[in-house]
């Protein structure tokens, strides 16, 4: 018991000691051997962080590598678009000439007629029992049901929301329109400004679907020209190569003498070039 009393007695006396020396030995400067070991330390610290970096930048350069190819794809995926618009405001522009001030007469005589009265001439289908070869002839359209107040109303705030390039309200408008009045005046017409609507929005397949409802639906409408010219278009801007043909030359066939056709034609010509 002694011995270890002692023993501790003798740390007791002498650890103060012993920390002052270890600060002393802290404080002292250091010397070249010392510095040269420390800045070896550190610099083995600093090749580790580059070994960890050099990865991470090649990381970087292969993300923005994609991030270019992305850009390029959605740049053309935007001119696109524009091409689309522009079509699109090209039409709206050709029907806003070709309007001429309605009298109160005509007014009176034809309510149904509205800002969308067409581009090109009235064009019949073809009679029945014709060989399907035979082009349709120019005739004048059955008049159709004049339209009441409310139904004018609703289709030409639907074409409204389209001119203003309101394109989700005029699609909703569009389709309540159709809902509310399948057989109206202007059911035609709203059919196949709704497919020109997801058209310019580049929803082809509800756009195809549109069109060819206007040529299963509406066998008398001015719009027909039209829409089996905008289903060629479709195809065309999906790389249905195949059916953008055969639906534009058919528009040719069919609708000699139209604007439509000549869209047709011109876009036939432009394939051939492209090598489609």
């Amino acid at each position: 018991m002694m011995p270890r009393l002692r023993a501790l007695c003798f740390f007791a006396l002498f650890l103060p000691a012993l920390y002052a020396s270890a600060a002393e030995e802290q404080r002292k400067p250091l010397s070249m051997e010392e510095r040269v070991a420390r800045l070896e330390r550190l610099t083995e610290g600093q090749s580790e962080i580059v070994l960890r970096i050099e990865p991470m930048q090649r990381d970087l350069q292969r993300l923005q590598g994609e991030l270019e190819e992305q850009g390029h794809g959605l740049g053309g995926l935007k001119q696109g678009q524009l091409n689309a618009l522009r079509d699109f405001d090209r039409r709206l522009s050709e029907i806003e000439k070709r309007l001429a001030p309605p009298s109160s007469a005509s007014a009176a005589d034809s309510p149904a007629e509205s800002a969308d009265s067409g581009i090109e001439s009235t064009i019949a289908p073809p009679p029945p029992g014709a060989p399907s070869s035979s082009p349709a002839k120019p005739a004048a359209t059955p008049a159709a049901p004049a339209a009441s107040a409310e139904e004018e109303a609703a289709y030409q705030q639907a074409f409204t929301l389209l001119k203003e390039a309101h394109y989700d309200k005029a699609v909703a408008a569009f389709r309540d329109y159709l809902k509310r009045y399948p057989n109206g005046a202007n059911a035609d017409k709203a059919q196949y400004w709704l497919g020109e609507t997801y058209y310019v929005t580049r929803r082809f397949k509800e756009s195809l679907q549109a069109f060819q409802t206007v040529l299963e639906r509406y066998p008398g409408s001015a719009k027909r020209p039209d829409a089996a010219l905008k289903i060629g278009f479709v195809h065309y801007e999906t790389s249905a190569w195949n059916e953008a043909r055969n639906a534009l030359t058919d528009v040719v066939k069919n609708y000699p003498g139209t604007h439509a056709a000549k869209l047709a034609d011109d876009r036939l010509q432009r394939m051939k070039k492209e090598g489609r």
